[in-house]
């Protein structure tokens, strides 16, 4: 009987981000009777290599360097193809941008199933990344979303529709509900705020449209507190931006925290304000820590945030909109009550870890169980 199929779970890096968190959680939980994950990265670096170790997996570095396009990826390329030989590893599976353009080309030379992971709508993607990411998928022998939007974006751009499996992002529920039960890190807000989780990188997360929001909220409701985690280059504009707006003194920024569940279970909304979303971590963990949402409708959003019943779905880019709604949900704590529950549920019914874990293994095993994967004309 032949033994557990080896898995290339294959990272650019392992920074805090909700791609990567899911990325550890997938590999934390499989069967090690069925699957034995193998991690390779391009850059060894991060919080959650830590998390990795904790798990038993050490990965295995092909440093390309700073730029995709140079002399020494032909060569990590090849060392890739003989890793992936000698290794028997059974399925490539590849994570973001670099190494979906890398895995598929070592999977092609290696002649081993090739799954591409596309999380996000693509916002990020600048030059020759974005037509890059799309060969990629069109020649991949599955491609992974966790977005009906983003499987939706995949097909419009010549993949094919049955190569498109969605996955859901997964919520290790005990996980969250024993970290929220612990004290919070100090500096520690007073309890009843409304949280926003996001990076700092990018406008696209939409800190700025909440800041204006949270200055009308406040002229309301001047006890109103916003708490803002993440970090990113952009904090100094938006610190700077508060400051303007003169409400610095209700604008609470912790840069990154490893406790967010404790922050969480202690707020009276989570809100998210960007203006491009796959499915957001973020506004999962909120939901499982019995917060209504107020979010903006895009990507995936109202996938998970059913207006009404979860909480709230306002247009991006509109602060007054926003504003609204949080006072909605601020003036009513039964409303806030109701919503957090019905939030709760749904993350236990549709986004838990035995779904994730569900849908992973019957991807891997499709791939593995089937003898002659799909080759691509030219490229097999």
């Amino acid at each position: 009987m032949p033994g557990p199929r080896r898995i290339l779970i294959f990272q650019n890096r392992f920074r805090i981000g909700g791609q990567e968190r899911q990325t550890v959680l997938n590999v934390r939980s499989m069967d090690r009777a069925r699957f034995d994950p193998v991690v390779a990265v391009l850059h060894l670096d991060g919080d959650h290599l830590q998390d990795l170790e904790d798990a038993g997996v050490r990965p295995v570095v092909f440093d390309v360097g700073g730029r995709m396009i140079r002399p020494n990826t032909a060569w990590q390329l090849a060392r890739i193809v003989r890793f992936v030989r000698a290794e028997r590893i059974a399925v490539i599976h590849a994570q973001d941008v670099y190494t979906n353009v890398l895995g598929t080309l070592a999977a092609r030379l290696a002649r081993v199933p090739v799954i591409v992971t596309r999380v996000d709508l693509g916002h990020h993607l600048e030059g020759y990344r974005r037509p890059l990411l799309q060969a990629a998928s069109r020649v991949a022998d599955r491609v992974l979303v966790n977005a009906l939007c983003i499987r939706d974006l995949a097909v419009r751009e010549g993949v094919e529709a049955d190569r498109v499996a969605v996955v859901r992002n997964g919520v290790d529920l005990e996980a969250l509900d024993r970290e929220a039960r612990r004290a919070p890190e100090h500096p520690v807000p007073e309890p009843g705020a409304v949280v926003c989780i996001a990076n700092m990188h990018h406008p696209v997360k939409g800190q700025s449209d909440l800041l204006m929001a949270m200055r009308e909220v406040l002229r309301t409701r001047p006890d109103a507190r916003l708490v803002l985690v993440g970090e990113g280059l952009r904090r100094p504009l938006l610190e700077r931006l508060a400051r303007r707006l003169g409400i610095s003194d209700r604008c609470h920024f912790l840069g990154h925290r490893l406790d967010a569940p404790a922050l969480l279970a202690r707020a009276a909304a989570g809100v998210s304000a960007s203006h491009a979303e796959g499915i957001s971590n973020a506004i999962l963990e909120s939901m499982a820590m019995r917060l209504p949402v107020v979010a903006t409708r895009v990507g995936g959003t109202p996938e998970v945030v059913r207006e009404g019943q979860n909480g709230f779905l306002v247009p991006p880019g509109a602060p007054a909109a926003l504003a609204r709604r949080l006072l909605d949900l601020l003036r009513d704590p039964a409303l806030r009550r109701r919503m957090g529950e019905r939030g709760r549920r749904i993350v236990e019914e549709e986004f838990g870890l035995a779904q994730m874990r569900l849908s992973y293994d019957a991807l891997y095993h499709d791939l593995t169980e089937d003898p002659s994967p799909r080759i691509v004309a030219g490229l097999g």
